[in-house]
C-alpha cells in the first residue's frame, strides 16, 4: 500500500499548527518542572483543538465518492510528535502534508519515464503522481547542556520536499500489489528551520543547537513494495495481511527494510484496488499493528555530515520498529492515531524510543 511518507498505515500527515510562544524561566526551582508540564499541556490541548477543527472540515466534505476513494486525488496530513513519552528527545516530531493524484494522471514526464522502469513481477494497472513537503527534528536527551554532547545523537533538522510515482497492479501469483518510487530533496542544517520549530511548537528553549549537523544538501531516493493478503465476509468485518520489503539510497540515508502489518475490523479500504465503476464509500473502523526491521547502511542524523567533520555517534546497524494504531473510516476521511517503539540506533544508548503519530486522510 502507499508508504508516502515513512510508515505503511500513515499515508496521511501531521502538520503543527504554531503554538504560542510562551516566556519561560529556566533557572532551576521548585516550580520549573510544573511550569514546563503547563507549557507542554496548553499545547497538546491545541494541537487537540485542531485535530478536532480539521475533523470537522474533513467530515463536511464526506460526500458520495468512488469505492474506498483511494482511485481518486489523495490529501494527507501526518503529525509525529514524542509527546507521549513526555520528553523531547531523539526523533522528538516530525510533520508532512502529501498530495497524491487520480488515477492514470500523470504528467508527460513522469508517464514516460514510468514507461522505462520495468515493472518486475507486476502487471500495471494504475499510476498515482505524488507531491509531499516535510520537516524531522533529532535532538539529544539533554536540552539545557550547551556544549557539544559526544554520547547522544546531535541536533539536526531536516525540511525536504518529495516526488512520487505509485503504480498498482497484480503480481504474477494474482495478488494486489503497490510500489511506490519516491524521491526526497531538501537541507540538513539551521535552514531547516528546526530549532525555530521546536521552541515554537514544544515552549522548551533547548541550549544546544549551535551544535547541530552543518548545512548540507539532502538526497534520499526511496522504493517500498507491498503486497496484500485479505479476508473479507459479507457483513464487512475481514482483515488485511500486508508484507512488504523497500530500500533508500542517498546521503541522508542508505538502508534496506523488511516489515508487515496486520489490521482487522469492519469496512477496510482497500487501497490496491483499481476498481472498474464507482460504488458509494463507507464507514468503518479497524485496528492494525506492524514490525518493521532495517539494515542500516547509513543515516546522515547519526553519522553527522557527509563532507566534514562534526558531532556524531556510533550507530547500530540492525533497527527494529513495532506499531499499534486504530483508524476510523469516514467515507471518504480517514483518521488514524498510532503509537511506534523504536528499537536502540547508536551504541550507549539507554533505551529505545516512542512517540506519537496522527494522519488525516481526505479522498475526493
Amino acid at each position: 500500500m502507499a508508504e508516502f511518507q515513512s510508515s505503511k498505515l500513515a499515508t496521511r500527515v501531521r502538520f503543527p499548527p504554531p503554538a504560542p510562544v510562551f516566556e519561560m524561566n529556566r533557572e532551576r526551582g521548585p516550580l520549573s518542572g510544573k511550569r514546563s508540564g503547563a507549557v507542554r499541556l496548553i499545547s497538546c490541548r491545541m494541537a487537540r483543538r485542531f485535530f478536532y477543527i480539521c475533523c470537522g472540515w474533513l467530515f463536511s466534505l464526506s460526500g458520495s465518492f468512488a469505492d474506498d476513494g483511494w482511485e481518486g486525488q489523495i490529501l494527507s496530513l501526518t503529525w509525529e510528535n514524542d509527546a507521549i513519552v513526555n520528553r523531547d528527545k531523539h526523533y522528538t516530531q516530525g510533520a508532512k502534508i502529501a498530495y497524491l493524484s487520480s488515477d492514470d494522471s500523470l504528467p508527460n514526464w513522469l508517464d514516460h519515464l514510468s514507461r522505462h522502469i520495468p515493472a518486475l513481477g507486476l502487471s500495471t494497472q494504475a499510476q498515482k503522481f505524488g507531491l509531499a513537503v516535510g520537516q524531522e527534528i533529532y535532538t539529544p536527551g539533554n536540552l539545557q547542556a550547551a556544549n557539544l554532547i559526544t554520547n547522544d545523537r546531535p541536533y539536526a533538522g531536516w525540511l525536504y520536499a518529495s516526488v512520487a510515482l505509485q503504480r498498482r497492479g497484480l503480481s504474477l501469483a494474482a495478488l494486489p500489489v503497490t510500489e511506490t518510487f519516491r524521491l526526497d530533496l531538501g537541507v540538513i542544517g539551521p535552514e531547516s528551520l528546526a530549532e525555530a520549530t521546536q521552541k515554537q511548537w514544544h515552549g522548551v528553549p533547548p541550549k544546544g543547537w549551535g551544535n547541530q549537523l552543518k548545512t548540507e544538501p539532502g538526497l534520499a531516493l526511496r522504493y517500498q513494495r507491498d503486497y496484500l493478503f485479505s479476508a473479507k465476509w459479507e457483513n464487512g468485518w475481514g482483515y488485511d495481511i500486508i508484507p512488504g520489503f523497500g530500500g533508500s539510497a542517498g546521503n541522508v540515508a542508505t538502508s534496506l527494510n523488511l516489515d508487515s502489518v496486520i489490521r482487522a475490523g469492519y469496512g477496510i479500504p482497500n487501497e490496491f484496488e483499481v476498481p472498474l465503476h464507482p460504488a458509494p464509500t463507507k464507514f468503518g473502523a479497524y485496528l492494525f499493528t506492524g514490525v518493521e526491521g532495517r539494515y542500516v547502511a547509513r543515516s546522515l542524523f547519526l553519522d553527522g555530515n557527509t563532507f566534514r567533520a562534526g558531532p556524531h555517534v556510533d550507530k547500530k546497524p540492525w533497527v527494529g520498529d513495532w506499531r499499534a494504531g486504530v483508524t476510523m473510516v469516514v467515507k471518504n476521511v480517514e483518521l488514524t492515531a498510532a503509537v511506534t517503539y523504536r528499537s536502540k540506533e547508536f551504541k550507549g544508548q539507554n533505551s529505545g524510543d516512542s512517540f506519537g503519530t496522527a494522519t488525516l486522510t481526505i479522498k475526493f
